[in-house]
C-alpha cells in the first residue's frame, strides 16, 4: 500500500515558473449532467455526463502584482501541479489554456499579505514527469 502524499512536497507552476510562497492549490473537474424525463415516467430516459469544467486555484503570500495583470489581461496560462514535487517518474497534473478569472488581496496586522487567484481550463491531464 503506498503512503499519503504531503502537502509540502507540491509544486505549482505557471507557464514553467514555480509559484513562489504557495500555500495551496485546488484542482477541480465538474461534468454537466444531462437528463431527460418522458411523460408517464419518473426515471430519466438519457442520464449522461456533459460539458467538462476544470478549474484550479491557489493562495500564495504576495510578491507583486503579476497575477493581478494576468486576471486584466486575461492572459491564458499553463498551470501544472506536482503533487508528490519535482523528479522523474512522479505524477504531474497539466491544465492547460487556464484563464485566470479572479484575483484577490487579502491583509490582515497580524500577518503576511495574501493573495488567492482562480481560474479555469480548456483541459486537463494527468501524466508522469519525465
Amino acid at each position: 500500500m503506498s503512503s499519503p502524499l504531503l502537502g509540502k512536497d507540491a509544486v505549482i507552476q505557471i507557464d514553467g515558473t514555480e509559484v513562489g510562497y504557495a500555500q495551496g492549490v485546488r484542482v477541480g473537474i465538474s461534468a454537466d449532467l444531462i437528463k431527460e424525463y418522458r411523460i408517464g415516467s419518473d426515471k430519466p430516459e438519457v442520464l449522461s455526463s456533459g460539458n467538462k469544467t476544470f478549474t484550479v486555484s491557489f493562495d500564495a503570500m504576495y510578491i507583486d502584482k503579476s497575477y493581478a495583470d494576468k486576471v486584466l489581461n486575461g492572459t491564458a496560462v499553463t498551470v501544472v501541479v506536482r503533487p508528490a514535487g519535482t523528479g522523474s517518474g512522479l505524477e504531474e497534473i497539466t491544465i492547460s489554456d487556464v484563464v485566470l478569472t479572479s484575483w484577490e488581496l487579502t491583509i490582515s496586522q497580524d500577518g503576511v499579505i495574501l493573495e488567492s487567484v482562480e481560474g479555469e481550463g480548456k483541459d486537463i491531464t494527468f501524466g508522469t514527469q519525465a
